[in-house]
């Protein structure tokens, strides 16, 4: 009985010891709770709730400029003749009928996501939009100002050149209807839209901006040479309330576009500020819908 008792006894020690030295839970590390990119009713994020960017302008991007194989969807790209960082999204039926041209809208964002890590364009709207969506019927191409080198706005020589030299790069790859690229912006982006149509009023089949200006903070303007853009489809959008870019900056534009014939519509969001975008490109299927049945045929 006394050898039952102490048997008992060892085995509930060895117990007692095998669980002391099982494995205990690991508390995990915390992990800063980033905003998922998902589309809604709200505006984009602020600029202030924009992750900061890294100073290497390659150091994000997860390929080289794009080859023949074909992904689908949202991706990052290094361009190396452009010297640039972007997003190209590619629909999902893109490829499957080889003679099938697409169109293609080129992206200009706002100053709160300048930098080298690409994937804070995703915080902007239209890209913010594309990562849920992946039959867009468009190719859309979203450069990224380096926010280095003076590259604080879309306008320097230097960041023209390379923006289209990106353009040129990516219409020669992918299947690309040239009568059907579109222009668009927010903010600085819009500033960009106004002066690249400006610059260039031959190239786009419509623009698209909203916050849009000419000019900066310390004084707006509208171009001598607007009626320039009397021809093109444009459609501007503002917040009635903008604190940063006043609704005057933009009117004054649209109103000398429309006394010399100009083709443009002007939405105006009387409770808007400066932070309109998600409202302009989420959902907005009117935009849309206007916007790829522009062609320059």
């Amino acid at each position: 009985m006394k050898n039952i008792s102490r048997i008992v006894i060892l085995l509930l020690f060895l117990s007692l010891m095998i669980g002391c030295a099982s494995p205990t839970s690991v508390p995990q590390a915390i992990v800063e709770n980033t905003p998922s990119p998902a589309p809604s009713s709200t505006p984009e994020p602020t600029i202030t709730s924009e992750p900061s960017a890294t100073s290497e302008i390659a150091e994000s991007a997860t390929s080289s400029a794009p080859s023949s194989t074909v992904s689908t969807g949202q991706h990052s790209f290094t361009s190396e003749k452009a010297q640039r960082n972007y997003l190209l999204f590619l629909p999902t039926a893109y490829g499957k009928d080889p003679q099938q041209k697409w169109p293609l809208i080129l992206f200009l964002h706002g100053s709160g996501t300048r930098g080298s890590n690409v994937d804070n364009l995703k915080f902007e709207a239209l890209p913010q939009i594309l990562e849920f969506t992946p039959d867009f019927p468009a190719i859309v191409l979203s450069p990224q100002l380096t926010d280095e080198n003076n590259e604080e706005f879309w306008m320097g020589e230097r960041v023209v050149e390379s923006v289209f030299t990106l353009l040129d790069e990516v219409q020669s790859t992918y299947s690309v209807d040239p009568t059907r690229v579109y222009l668009t912006g927010v903010s600085i982006g819009g500033n960009g839209t106004w002066a690249y149509g400006l610059r260039y009023p031959d190239r786009f089949a419509a623009l698209v901006r909203a916050m849009g200006f000419f000019g900066d903070t310390s004084g707006f303007f509208v171009p001598d040479n607007i009626c320039d853009l009397k021809n093109v489809p444009i459609w501007a959008f503002h917040g009635g309330q903008d604190p940063i870019v006043p609704l005057e900056a933009e009117e004054g534009i649209v109103n000398a576009l429309k006394a010399c014939g100009g083709n443009v519509q002007f939405t105006i969001y009387p409770d808007g500020d400066h932070d309109i975008s998600g409202r302009v490109y989420n959902n907005n299927t009117d935009l849309y819908t206007w916007l790829l049945a522009q062609s320059m045929k």
